[in-house]
């Protein structure tokens, strides 16, 4: 070859070499013309963020983040729309919500005579003897009655079908038929743990199951959707999620059935939602076998990080110090506290369980509501942490509704985490009824949580209640309920710190702060567009915003309006 060409050759390619290079580091999309808020440690206001390859190459004002623009790059004008990281829900049993997609929705039921309306129409589309299921996503407060529809009520409207209302995760409903099928008759006894509620002039069962009571009917009604329809279902709860700017949740209490049901998932490539599963174990037993879960395959959008245990009920289950309130119809014993539910073995069993866990390096969830059960919780988590220090290892009290100023100081002191929940925008009409005015304003008592320096992430709980991640921050900031109520203003947070709670705040306690929660360069790309700058506006108004957009490892997941 003449050297001439030789040298027009190397000189070519040397050229196209150039362009490849500048093109691999030019940005794939901008968001420009924002206000972002970033949620760094110094919390900075940006203009524009830059994505390459899934995550944040560049934050800053718009000039400098332009100068990752190429040919190639997708620029989106914010028109100076609000921009936070995605949300992150550390408390959402998104496999339940799933199943609850196909299942009659009470959310808008606002009296006995909507619920019997909306049953009514799933019985006439049902053949006789097959199950109607209703969505656990509701509560009997926003009805005008104030109550749990009964066994007769619901018989009027599908007298040919067993029906069942769950009510969050501690409270099922059932119609006559279903008590049947469930065995339950005048003589059956309450069980372990449970209540039976029964009419006080007859003894008959009124339909209603608190606790262990509701597996009587839970273990009757239809099995769980087979694995093909549940993916179904699962790639479109996220979706769901997505659209609410929620990336991330905590899975809370799974089994290896639906670990597996989301590996499949994530090797079919579907999710949209990164997904951390708590093992769901009652007993040192159960916590043995949930260990081999640590073969599992961890990336960022599916891991397996440790255990849930459920040490007592919810309302009507918590384990109290001092007893509840009678309710009439529904809780007559003057002297009733509540459930401790511990393993077998009691506190002995649960501490060598717990040395297990510590043992692996695993994270530890307790659910614990009552001022007794948090301060049985944080007895033994102390215990574990005298032999092997449990702060690395970010161990959480789910719930906290009632803590002890002792329990409060210890936690602070280990570093014991929490995560709090918008229970009460539902459930606080029940605490007032079940535990009297002053317990329920004070649970979930977020600001002094906050000031006693315990490391807190926010959530919903949803199903239990709805998993907009905007409701929760309304009601974190206001403390008002569906009901038009405050409970507990005093213990309200600022929309800042609420905003927080769901980003940064959740990746420290599940161990992903370097990864995730926040807008900083180098992080995953996770990323919300909002129809309302939510640190602006009056907190009253923070529960209409919306998610316009949402970009998961900087790919839209959901869009709209933009």
């Amino acid at each position: 070859m003449p050297r001439f060409m030789a040298h027009l050759s190397i000189g070519v390619c040397a050229l196209a070499l150039t362009i490849f290079t500048a093109q691999a580091q030019n940005a794939d999309t901008i968001l420009r013309n924002g206000k972002i808020y970033t949620v760094d440690k110094d919390f900075r206001t940006a203009q524009a963020v830059a994505i390459r390859d899934g995550r944040i190459s560049a934050v800053g004002d718009d000039a400098t983040v332009m100068k990752e623009a190429g040919p190639t790059t997708q620029i989106i004008d914010l028109a100076g729309r609000t921009v936070i990281p995605g949300l992150t829900d550390t408390h959402l049993h998104q496999s339940f919500a799933a199943t609850n997609l196909p299942a009659v929705q009470l959310i808008e039921a606002r009296s006995v005579a909507d619920v019997q309306q909306r049953i009514a129409e799933r019985a006439a589309q049902t053949p006789a003897g097959q199950w109607i299921v209703a969505s656990s996503g509701w509560h009997e407060s926003l009805l005008s009655e104030g109550r749990l529809p009964t066994r007769y009520e619901l018989d009027k409207a599908a007298p040919d079908n067993p029906v069942i209302i769950p009510r969050g995760g501690h409270v099922v409903t059932v119609n006559s038929k279903a008590l049947e099928l469930a065995g339950i008759t005048k003589e059956t006894k309450n069980p372990a743990g449970g209540v039976i509620v029964r009419d006080p002039a007859t003894g008959e069962a009124t339909g209603v199951l608190l606790e262990s009571a509701a597996y009587f009917a839970r273990k009757v009604q239809p099995p769980p959707p087979p694995p093909e329809r549940f993916l179904e279902l699962l790639k479109a709860q996220m979706q769901q999620l997505n659209a609410l700017g929620i990336v991330g949740v905590v899975e809370p209490g799974i089994d290896e059935r639906i670990a597996g049901l989301y590996q499949r998932l994530r090797e079919s490539g579907d999710m949209t939602v990164r997904t951390d599963l708590l093992y769901r174990a009652t007993s040192l037993e159960q916590v043995q076998k949930g260990l081999a879960m640590r073969e599992m395959k961890n990336d960022d959008m599916l891991r397996f990080v440790g255990f849930k245990f459920l040490l007592d009920g919810g309302v009507e289950g918590a384990r109290l110090r001092e007893p509840y309130q009678i309710v009439p119809g529904e809780q007559p014993d003057k002297d009733y506290r509540g459930l401790l539910l511990l393993p077998p073995g009691g506190e002995d069993e649960w501490s060598k369980a717990l040395q297990l866990i510590a043992e692996a390096g695993l994270q530890t969830q307790t659910h614990a509501v009552g001022d007794e059960t948090i301060d049985v919780v944080v007895r033994n988590y102390e215990k574990v942490n005298a032999a092997r220090p449990i702060r690395d290892l970010r161990w959480t009290v789910m719930h906290i509704f009632l803590p002890s100023d002792a329990a409060l100081k210890t936690m602070s002191s280990l570093g014991i985490m929490a995560t709090v929940q918008d229970h009460a925008v539902l459930l606080g009409h029940n605490q007032r009824r079940w535990w009297g005015d002053a317990r329920a304003a004070y649970a979930i008592p977020i600001r002094k949580i906050l000031d006693a320096k315990i490391m807190t992430g926010g959530g919903s709980d949803g199903p239990v209640v709805p998993f907009d991640p905007f409701q929760s921050m309304w009601w974190m900031t206001t403390r008002q309920t569906l009901n038009g109520y405050a409970l507990g203003p005093e213990q309200a947070i600022t929309p800042r710190e609420a905003l927080t709670l769901y980003t940064i705040n959740n990746a420290i306690l599940m161990g992903v702060e370097k990864e995730r929660g926040s807008i900083e360069t180098g992080k995953l790309a996770d990323i919300v567009v909002l129809s309302k700058d939510i640190l602006a506006i009056p907190p009253a108004e923070i529960r209409d915003t919306k998610a316009l957009m949402t970009l998961l490892g900087g790919k839209v997941v959901h869009r709209r309006e933009i």
